[in-house]
C-alpha cells in the first residue's frame, strides 16, 4: 500500500556541491531548512472575464537554513577564499564571488520514513550577516539565505519518497543523491 501522507519532519546529512566539484562535502549540522517555491498565474479572459486560469512552477525560489556549517564551506560558498590572500586569510569584499552550488538533504517523516531532496543550481543571495553574543549558553546557528534557480531541465527542486522509488532504480538513486545528484540521475533517458 502507497504511503498518501509525508510530513517532512527533520532533515539529516545535508550536503553542499560545488560547481567543478566532484564529490559533494556534509554541510554540518543543519537546525532548520524553509523552502519557498515560486509559481507564476497564467490567465485567459473573454470579453474581459477572466475565463480560464493556469498556475505554473518557476524553477525559482529561495531556502531559509540555520546551521552550524564547516568554515571551509562558508568561505567557498561567500567566494572569500581568494588566491590575492596568503595562506590561512579570507576575505570578503569586492573581489568575493557567491559559488554556484547543489544542496542535498535527507528528510524523515514523524514515522521515521525517508524522502530525498536536490536543490541543484542554488547560490547565497545575501551578504557575510553573522552574531556574536557575549555569555550565550547557546551557539548560535548561522542564516544562510540561498536562492533557487532552475537547472537545464528548469527544474528547481526534485524530491522522492525512497519507499515509492522503483526497485530497479532504488539502489543507485540513493546511494548516488547525497554525493553527487545530477538531473542525470532522476530523468528518464531516451532509447
Amino acid at each position: 500500500m502507497k504511503q498518501t501522507v509525508f510530513s517532512e519532519y527533520e532533515a539529516k546529512e545535508t550536503s553542499v556541491r560545488f560547481e567543478g566539484d566532484t564529490k559533494s562535502s556534509r554541510a554540518g549540522c543543519v537546525g532548520s531548512i524553509e523552502e519557498t517555491l515560486e509559481s507564476k498565474k497564467i490567465t485567459k479572459k473573454c470579453e474581459g472575464i477572466e475565463t480560464t486560469v493556469a498556475v505554473k512552477g518557476t524553477g525559482k525560489g529561495e531556502l531559509k537554513l540555520s546551521l552550524h556549517i564547516p568554515y571551509e564551506i562558508y568561505t567557498k560558498m561567500y567566494g572569500m577564499n581568494l588566491d590575492t590572500l596568503i595562506k590561512g586569510v579570507n576575505g570578503y569584499g569586492q573581489s568575493s564571488v557567491h559559488n554556484k552550488f547543489c544542496l542535498t538533504t535527507r528528510v524523515y517523516d514523524e514515522d521515521g520514513n525517508e524522502k530525498l531532496k536536490a536543490y541543484p543550481n542554488c547560490i547565497l543571495t545575501e551578504g557575510v550577516s553573522r552574531k556574536i553574543e557575549n555569555g550565550s549558553e547557546e551557539v548560535a546557528e548561522i542564516e544562510l539565505t540561498v536562492a533557487v534557480n532552475p537547472d537545464s531541465e528548469g527544474f528547481g527542486m526534485y524530491e522522492a519518497i525512497v519507499s515509492d522509488l522503483d526497485a530497479s532504480t532504488k539502489e543507485t538513486t540513493v546511494n548516488t543523491w547525497l554525493e553527487n545528484f545530477t538531473p542525470d540521475l532522476v530523468h528518464v533517458t531516451a532509447g
